[in-house]
């Protein structure tokens, strides 16, 4: 009313201004309620853009690995395979159950609903004479929120199998149902996570199987006849598809220790190669098992593993990316990249010296022999070093005051010798090897944190080459992958001092329930349990 009776005092003039004013204060708004519209509808736009961009990628991938599936499933039913022998088909087999569970896991965790359940054959319960240890677990507090008690009116039971070297145990897992008669709320502890979900295997029978495949290099279907023995035999292929899901759930704890090993600014290189079966063919392929690690001298003690269908220097460049740093190699041209990238070579001394053993041992060449001399005082030098326990600083002075010295007299005795040998000779190639990496090879004398050679990994992948007569091949890229980052963290643990298979079931207990933030815990070189 007040506002009326002002508006019927005003002249014309005033009204005008009035509503000049309103309107204007109504576009202003209209102004500021478009922009907010617009930056609304564009906002929206872009997260539906990303949302699209994103279901793109993933029904990519998931397009990709079903056509990987169906290739591997025809590999595994077509009678092709009838040309390999018995134990190559088994391996094959093994592999490719492997691979089409791995594929299966990782295709459900891209999918935004749960994949349509798999028309599987009814589990088989585990036999009633093994023994038996039970579980329980129980609500903390029973007392219901209204007041009165609870009472257990049933339970659910899971049953998961163990196993330590030739016994079978089963897990009990009891888990007490409790209700409240008045109010009818149900309380029950929710089953403890598995790394193999509603599977029937604990971590200590999965660690098991993981460690007897890849480090003691028995094929599955040797465990098979193994676990018979022990009363249970556990088919090849439900083995191989817990090998498939653990290689999955594994991957991102070895993708985290290979970008801390990246930080480290010496490195080791390695490579040998691992004859890679063709399904469908006569023959295998060679692919390579790279392998990389820290130096002996770096207080974090890791090896990585790459595996890769060929020796070509772009899957070092794709493994160490922008990584620039001391690298120590031998003489193999694949690295040769790298060097002209940023990376500095570090010369392996081991092997200039057996390129002179190798003629001694063969022609008991008398130049070898004194050769040889030569380097036995430079190892001798680094001998005491590692006894000494010296830091870098230390062991730079040392080698300064007694290898250089040494060192220096090499390369003169070896360009002596090579002007009286002839060209094309062992003797010759062998003296051309040293003398044409000098510079690499001598490096470490004036850096204290560089190894005088690479022997550090060639410890590590030595396992890897006395395994290959029994395992014989991989049976697929996929599969060589897989076996590649187990044995990063297999061989890392034993490199810190762990016990393989305690390290491994313990990770496996924790890593289903282990925060992203908090994954590098269960790092080989930081893991710690109460159990160690």
């Amino acid at each position: 009313m007040e506002l009326s009776r002002q508006i019927a005092q005003m002249d014309a003039e005033e009204l005008r201004d009035l509503a000049s004013v309103l309107i204007t204060q109504l576009a202003e708004r209209d102004s500021a309620h478009a922009t907010i519209l617009a930056e609304r509808e564009s906002a929206h736009a872009t997260i539906l853009s990303k949302r699209d961009a994103e279901l793109k990628t993933k029904q990519l991938k998931i397009d990709q690995l079903t056509h990987e599936m169906a290739i591997l499933k025809r590999w595994r039913f077509d009678r092709r395979s009838e040309q390999l022998d018995v134990v190559q088909r088994s391996l094959l087999d093994e592999s490719i159950e492997a691979d089409l569970e791995a594929i299966g896991f990782e295709v459900e965790v891209l999918r935004d609903k749960p994949a349509t359940p798999k028309d599987k054959p009814r589990r088989v319960a585990l036999p009633a004479s093994l023994p038996r240890r039970e579980i329980a677990h129980e609500p903390d507090n029973t007392a219901c929120s209204c007041g009165c008690g609870m009472e257990r009116i049933g339970e659910d039971v899971s049953e998961r199998l163990d196993y330590t070297p030739g016994v079978f145990e089963v897990e009990r897992h009891v888990r007490g149902k409790w209700v409240c008669r008045r109010c009818e709320r149900l309380l029950q502890e929710p089953m403890p996570a598995h790394i193999i979900d509603k599977g029937i295997p604990t971590a200590g029978l999965l660690a098991h199987i993981l460690i007897a495949k890849y480090l003691d290099h028995l094929p599955l279907y040797r465990q098979e006849e193994i676990f018979g023995r022990a009363g249970l035999p556990i088919s090849r292929s439900t083995q191989a598809q817990w090998v498939g899901v653990v290689g999955v759930q594994v991957q991102p704890l070895v993708d985290t220790m290979r970008a801390e090993m990246l930080t480290c600014p010496v490195l080791h290189a390695d490579e040998t190669p691992v004859p890679m079966l063709k399904p469908g063919l006569r023959r295998t392929h060679r692919a390579y098992l790279w392998s990389y690690s820290t130096s002996e001298y770096d207080d974090r003690q890791i090896v990585v593993y790459n595996f890769a269908e060929g020796r070509h220097g772009d899957h070092a460049r794709a493994f160490l990316g922008e990584w620039s740093g001391k690298l120590v190699c031998d003489d193999y041209s694949g690295y040769k990249a790298l060097f002209k990238q940023g990376v500095i070579e570090a010369g392996c001394l081991a092997h200039a010296r057996r390129k002179l053993h190798d003629l001694y041992a063969n022609h008991r060449s008398e130049i070898a022999e004194e050769g040889l001399r030569y380097f036995a005082a430079l190892y001798e030098i680094e001998r005491e070093a590692r006894e000494q326990k010296l830091n870098a600083e230390d062991r730079r002075q040392l080698r300064a005051q007694r290898s250089k010295p040494i060192a220096e007299a090499l390369r003169q005795w070896l360009t002596r010798q090579r002007g009286q040998v002839p060209d094309g000779s062992a003797t010759a190639k062998a003296i051309d090897y040293s003398l044409g990496r000098w510079a690499a090879l001598t490096r470490f004398i004036e850096d204290g944190d560089l190894p005088a050679d690479n022997n550090h990994i060639e410890n590590r992948i030595r396992p890897v080459a006395l395994g290959r007569s029994n395992w014989m091949f991989a049976g697929s890229l996929r599969a060589g992958q897989r076996a590649a980052a187990i044995m990063s963290l297999i061989q890392t643990a034993k490199l810190n001092g762990h016990d393989p298979y305690h390290y491994l079931k313990d990770v496996l207990e924790r890593l289903p329930t282990q925060p992203a933030s908090r994954i590098d815990e269960l790092l080989p070189h930081r893991w710690h349990s109460d159990a160690t």
